[in-house]
């Protein structure tokens, strides 16, 4: 699991070293977020939606990929990957980790100290952060009512990270900006079932998916690879990737 706010994390010993999977599915995200940002760019479910009642409009503009502003919260490898893409179609990249460095070519990185710069500068908001104390209900009224009048969010990561009823409260209340939500409040692998407490799904300037953005043939044994690698660097006394801090869940 690239993910570990569902691990029992107080009931493992101190001296257990605990590593997420981080970045073991990078690729396949990327792609379902790109997907997703075009979807919601070219208002793909919106024209959709009109044909099959018999409007045919021909003229009303999309919006561009071309010279936007990504803004992606969690630049780890899934985050990465999506500003390789996203970067690839001339959108500028403005990064938030916990170091505030970055190797990749961004115009932007900070942490999350930058919060509010990042989302002012935003038309594409990617959350690929982990749930932690620091990030659960991270993103709400406040932080989305700074944000521009038609930019989009796209939630690859957890729902927790946003708090549901503001969420949905502003996407009710200004239909030019979009969601697109992948990682729901209510999940089966968690709770045991899959559930709404807002009808989002009601709403046209919605995307959703039922967390499936890892999903693509053979991204399960990549995982399981990338597992057994990063135990095979634990048993050779080299360093273990994605170690987590048990502070940041306890």
């Amino acid at each position: 699991s690239a993910g570990v706010d569902h691990v029992p994390i107080s009931s493992i010993p101190e001296n257990v070293i605990i590593a997420s999977n981080a970045g073991a599915y990078a690729g396949p995200m990327a792609e379902h977020a790109l997907t997703m940002a075009l979807a919601m760019a070219k208002k793909l479910s919106i024209r959709h939606d009109e044909l099959a009642m018999g409007i045919f409009d021909q003229t009303t503009a999309n919006d561009s990929i071309k010279n936007s502003k990504s803004a992606i919260l969690g630049f780890g490898g899934i985050g990465k990957a999506i500003g390789g893409l996203m970067r690839a179609m001339d959108s500028a990249i403005y990064a938030v980790n916990t170091s505030g460095k970055t190797d990749e070519n961004v115009e932007f990185i900070g942490t999350l100290d930058d919060l509010d710069f990042v989302l002012k500068n935003a038309d594409f908001l990617f959350i690929t952060l982990p749930l932690t104390r620091q990030t659960r209900g991270l993103l709400g009224k406040r932080e989305l009512e700074i944000m521009k009048g038609n930019a989009k969010i796209i939630n690859v990561a957890r729902g927790e990270i946003m708090i549901e009823r503001d969420l949905y409260d502003h996407l009710s209340k200004n239909r030019d900006f979009m969601a697109a939500i992948d990682a729901w409040w209510i999940e089966p692998f968690i709770h045991g079932e899959f559930r709404m407490n807002y009808p989002f799904t009601d709403l046209p300037n919605v995307i959703g998916s039922p967390h499936n953005s890892a999903m693509v043939p053979g991204s399960l044994e990549i995982a399981i690879n990338e597992a057994c690698m990063n135990i095979k660097r634990f048993i050779k006394n080299e360093p273990v990737k994605g170690i987590v801090k048990r502070d940041d869940y306890e």
